[in-house]
């Protein structure tokens, strides 16, 4: 009698990827997909970053003092984080545009981030009066022995006077512009050759009032708008004044 031996082993054609491996797949894919979503959030997140370089968009006025002096400034033109707060300050470091005299902003960003736009912005700084003359003052009692060669500068309505080269001002102009019933404007310059594109090259200072001193940086390219720089900057730091005093009762 023949024995028929029964096969324990089956013809049907085995899966080429088991559902394990497919869960696998999938799982490894979901990952890769999370791990890429979070890598678009955090370099955007970075990029903003370095794009604000520690600037702020935020253009609520802060109220700083210095020495017995408030202002209120909006928080966008102060320089440094630290000082975006209310407090007293020895000094405050702002800058602004020109000649809208606007803080940062993500529509002027480039005037304060890229060297080939930066020659419309100011830099100022407010402190404590340390000199009893500021800058117009000294013309006569200080610069008028230290300067020669007084000439036109352009059509500017300024002159141009050369400090000696045994002063301590060597390497600087002094520009001058006289004024109808106002101080005259002074200003000292470095000598414009070979400076570095939007440079701050001229500075001025101002006792504002008793106890409160501005200095202000710019280009050299805006020293032709001189007559309309200094009172706009001088009027901007008086309206801070005006923001900080306290209501009238």
């Amino acid at each position: 009698m023949n024995n028929t031996v029964a096969s324990t082993s089956t013809d049907e054609p085995q899966p080429l990827i088991s559902p394990r491996l497919i869960r696998r797949i999938l799982l490894f894919i979901a990952i890769i997909g999370l791990l890429t979503l979070a890598l678009s959030i955090t370099g955007r997140m970075v990029g903003e970053r370095i794009v604000m370089g520690g600037h702020s968009t935020d253009d609520t006025p802060v109220q700083v003092t210095i020495g017995q002096h408030a202002l209120a400034i909006p928080a966008n033109m102060l320089r440094f984080k630290n000082q975006r707060k209310l407090g007293v300050y020895e000094r405050v470091d702002t800058y602004f545009t020109w000649p809208r005299l606007e803080g940062y902003s993500k529509t002027n960003h480039r005037s304060f981030n890229q060297i080939e736009d930066a020659d419309q912005l100011v830099f100022l700084t407010l402190s404590g009066q340390t000199m009893p003359l500021d800058m117009s003052s000294r013309l006569e009692a200080v610069y008028g022995r230290l300067t020669q060669n007084r000439t036109p500068f352009g059509e500017t309505g300024l002159m141009e006077l050369e400090f000696g080269a045994d002063t301590r001002y060597a390497g600087e102009l002094l520009y001058v512009g006289e004024r109808q019933g106002q101080p005259p404007f002074v200003v000292r310059c470095l000598r414009n050759q070979n400076l570095p594109a939007g440079s701050r090259s001229c500075m001025r200072d101002v006792n504002v009032m008793p106890g409160l001193t501005m200095t202000y940086r710019f280009s050299h390219e805006l020293l032709s708008e001189w007559q309309k720089l200094d009172p706009a900057i001088i009027g901007l730091i008086g309206d801070a004044l005006k923001a900080a005093e306290p209501p009238a009762a």
